[in-house]
């Protein structure tokens, strides 16, 4: 039994319905967008003004709040309080971390209570044998029931949300810090609450990896099919951090399950106000639901069966034409779908590791204007056109009448003959799949099935962006694509350029960065601060962001507390953690190096460190 039941139809995984102060999630209900207080929870006029917003604006129907220790109860209770003396009844979740005493506390003041697996109530021993696991196994059940039963009697749900950057030793020390180790991190919590007949749950697999948070929530619904469970799911990429870049993450993971039918509610992870997380998970969330209402893939040859594994990442055999596909560097490419007013500018000027490696027109002159540039760069007109030193590209149609072999590009879709195009070719030829279809994933899933099977091993572009309302273009083309190449299927991408060729050529780039398919830049791990947060995370990214702006394809990340910090730091260059009141910690790689700096000095510390090799 796998994940799903089907490649290319869509069915949403069924689960029990879950009450959250009377927002119900799961089952056939919708999906459910939420976002969490960046306030103090001891501020509690701050916390209640920004949920009193959140409350007013269209989408928002939940709201998280941090609750660290027992002092904090109270103030979550005062909260709750004025909010419902206000007639605001938007449901609250407490957000508990380390102390059972306060999930216990939590649990009846709160519409829901979200606790971690890997800090909830451990030793944090590593349990080397058998009866040493088995043993934490049993303080894990002695905690968690009594939370259970306090939850039954007051209505409260309950989020068991595991963090791909906070699994305990004893989990880290069996499963490795793995999608695996996530989701038998969730499951043994799963199989209590079972046990004791409560099903008031929701669960969550995060990670500031996109594709280490699809796989593991596949991973997850296949083990619940299993063992007969129907949990629903809470989606998110943490840390995915601010602007475009991090609204494309959260498209890339959360995008990639939907499409599957799996995830009830779900959170767009900012380094910025909440408020501004709820328009983002709205569209990701509309898309979704624009692309099922259409009619399903319909195939004469009719299901396909799993030709990859979607739980572990390995990417397709293709061989290497020129510079494309084999172990080749996957490939970025625009297409010029307007007048192309601006596109030689941007080749003549864009700086050499933001050019394109190659760019599709159909205009002659344009052709023949961005080869005068002399930038290193490949340039495709339609096969029509002869330019010398262009590579044409050819309609499926028109390349099946050809008599002659030539390294040229070959536009597929789903609808394409694979067994005769196989006939046809000379190994000179890149593909690229284009298909029309509105559920992209389905159709580009279908187009590598068919290669699959008929032998064909040349390299593929994907272009994911056909006949998609430009309302959501941006999400869903990172969504659609993320969706495939965290599969292994694909050798890079091409967009449309919309208009705007800076935008949507740093797209592509940004596409196959958040797959960790080709590094071209920096990347910023950054979290979106809540009341654990004690210094201003908003502008500290910011002035990291400006002042390591000139090295180059560094990982930092920039983490409010050490809740999830060095877990999501693992694969992380440095790290700048808030320690306390006014204090940063300084991480190289997964080891601390610096401690309780003055915030004053951490960022100037932080370029030092990474000057000081």
């Amino acid at each position: 039994m796998e994940y799903i039941d089907s490649l290319i139809k869509y069915k949403r995984f069924e689960t029990y319905k879950v009450n959250v102060g009377g927002v119900k999630i799961g089952g056939e209900n919708p999906i459910r967008v939420q976002t969490m207080c960046n306030t103090s929870t001891a501020d509690v006029e701050a916390t209640v003004k920004q949920i009193t917003k959140l409350s007013e604006m269209q989408g928002c129907e939940i709201v998280r709040v941090t609750v660290p220790t027992m002092k904090d109860v109270g103030y979550l209770k005062d909260i709750k309080r004025i909010l419902l003396d206000k007639g605001i009844t938007m449901p609250v979740v407490a957000d508990v971390h380390f102390l059972a005493q306060v999930a216990l506390a939590c649990a009846e003041q709160t519409d829901k209570v979200r606790i971690n697996p890997g800090n909830f109530c451990h030793h944090d021993l590593p349990c080397f044998t058998k009866e040493e696991y088995d043993n934490e196994a049993a303080v894990i059940e002695k905690n968690f029931a009594p939370l259970i039963e306090i939850c039954r009697k007051h209505g409260t749900a309950l989020r068991i949300g595991t963090n791909h950057g906070s699994l305990s030793k004893r989990i880290l020390n069996r499963f490795g810090d793995t999608p695996e180790g996530m989701v038998e991190s969730v499951m043994e919590f799963l199989r209590i609450a079972k046990r004791l007949n409560f099903n008031n749950i929701v669960i969550s697999l995060k990670s500031s990896n996109p594709s280490v948070m699809v796989k593991a929530a596949r991973l997850l619904v296949k083990v619940m099919r299993q063992e007969n469970m129907n949990f629903p799911l809470h989606l998110g990429v943490t840390e995915a951090g601010e602007g475009l870049e991090g609204r494309m993450k959260s498209a890339a993971g959360i995008g990639a399950l939907l499409f599957d039918g799996i995830g009830d509610t779900v959170r767009v992870s900012l380094t910025e106000n909440p408020e501004y997380e709820i328009a983002p998970a709205m569209e990701i969330c509309r898309y979704a639901l624009w692309r099922i209402q259409g009619k399903q893939l319909e195939l004469s040859d009719g299901e396909i069966p799993f030709f990859y594994n979607p739980y572990s990442y390995k990417r397709r055999e293709s061989i290497a034409v020129g510079n494309f596909g084999g172990t080749n560097v996957p490939t970025v490419a625009i297409w010029v779908n307007d007048e192309g007013k601006d596109i030689v500018d941007f080749v003549s000027n864009v700086n050499e590791d933001k050019l394109p490696d190659v760019v599709f027109v159909n205009n002659e002159q344009l052709a023949r204007d961005i080869l005068n540039t002399g930038r290193k760069l490949k340039v495709s007109v339609e096969s029509e056109s002869k330019i010398a030193g262009t590579i044409p590209y050819y309609h499926y149609k028109t390349f099946a009448q050809k008599k002659s072999g030539e390294f040229c590009f070959v536009i597929v879709d789903e609808k394409s003959d694979f067994k005769q195009l196989s006939t046809l070719l000379f190994g000179h030829e890149i593909l690229i799949a284009a298909p029309k279809f509105g559920n992209k994933t389905a159709s580009l899933r279908y187009i590598f099935y068919q290669l699959h099977v008929n032998n064909i091993k040349l390299p593929v572009l994907i272009k994911p962006d056909e006949n998609i309302p430009q309302e959501y273009n941006d999400l869903a083309v990172t969504a659609e694509s993320s969706a495939v190449f965290i599969d292994g299927l694909g050798d890079g991408v091409v967009l449309n350029t919309n208009g705007d060729v800076e935008k949507y050529s740093a797209m592509a780039f940004d596409i196959l960065q958040i797959c960790r398919l080709r590094i071209s830049k920096n990347e910023y791990i950054s979290c979106p601060g809540c009341g654990r947060t004690l210094y201003d995370l908003q502008t500290t990214v910011k002035k990291i962001k400006n002042a390591t702006s000139k090295y180059k394809n560094l990982k930092i990340a920039v983490m409010g507390c050490i809740v999830n910090g060095p877990g999501e730091m693992a694969d992380a260059d440095y790290g700048y953690v808030g320690a306390g009141v006014g204090k940063i910690s300084l991480y190289r790689n997964k080891e601390v190096v610096k401690r309780g700096i003055p915030e004053e000095n951490a960022v100037e510390e932080l370029i030092k460190l990474i000057e000081d090799k």
